[in-house]
């Protein structure tokens, strides 16, 4: 049977980017799938978007995202499927605003760190800040409901390669604005690609620190610290003037 939806309710519909009818939203290529739809701002819709946002994280946490479906977050939300649907095409696409806000709040956080100071406004103190970093990054991953999965699900999903991508590269240039202050004799383009694989050794850090039980954890973010402060060269740092 099918449904015949009021202009009132097609024009409250959030706007979205079409797709291509060549390809299911699921098995779409990132190229092919539009960007989330942009969320309510207020009322009851804002509040059904949000309890459905944060069910599916604490499913993410329990049962990971294999098990994960619409259904399962509907009940948990205690709403019903159209609800889900008149947000989010399918799971990709609500873990795609997961793993966006979990990005921006690092990405959020990395851009303070940085502007205060971070690992370039003393070079001798280096290995230290780096390590107050990764903390920050832990306790993130570990205040944000299916974080864990969410950081696996954009390794592991092609559909979600795009957002995990783009946040790398946006790491990467944020460190690249501080760094080549620092090492002014580095060609940028070596000094951009040392600084991008430098982000996504990052994100093997945060795995590790929330997995590996075996080295604790002050140590495994101080070795991690010391390992990525020694992948730039020091003897291209900038030397202070006399």
């Amino acid at each position: 049977m099918t449904l015949i939806k009021s202009e009132s309710d097609a024009a409250a519909r959030p706007s979205r980017a079409p797709r291509k009818k060549s390809a299911s939203a699921t098995d779409a290529a990132p190229a092919e799938r539009g960007k989330p739809r942009d969320p309510p701002t207020a009322g009851k819709p804002l509040q059904t978007y949000e309890r459905l946002i944060a069910a599916t994280g604490e499913l993410l946490g329990e049962i990971g995202f294999e098990r994960l479906t619409t259904n399962a977050i509907c009940a948990r939300a205690n709403l019903s499927p159209p609800a889900f649907y008149h947000y989010f095409d399918d799971k990709y696409d609500i873990l795609e605003v997961l793993a966006r806000r979990l990005l921006k709040r690092q990405n959020d956080a990395y851009a303070a760190w940085l502007f205060k100071g971070g690992a370039w406004a003393n070079p001798d103190k280096a290995i230290e800040a780096l390590e107050e970093w990764f903390a920050i990054a832990t306790q993130i991953l570990e205040s944000e409901p299916g974080a864990f999965w969410t950081m696996r699900a954009l390794r592991a999903l092609p559909n979600l390669a795009h957002v995990r991508l783009e946040s790398q590269r946006q790491s990467a240039d944020q460190m690249f604005e501080f760094y080549r202050r620092l090492f002014p004799a580095v060609d940028p383009d070596t000094l951009w690609c040392r600084l991008r694989i430098r982000s996504e050794f990052g994100w093997a850090v945060d795995e590790l620190a929330l997995e590996e039980d075996r080295i604790p954890r002050p140590i495994l973010l101080r070795e991690a610290a010391r390992l990525l402060t020694r992948s730039l060269d020091d003897d291209h740092r900038a030397k202070p003037s006399a």
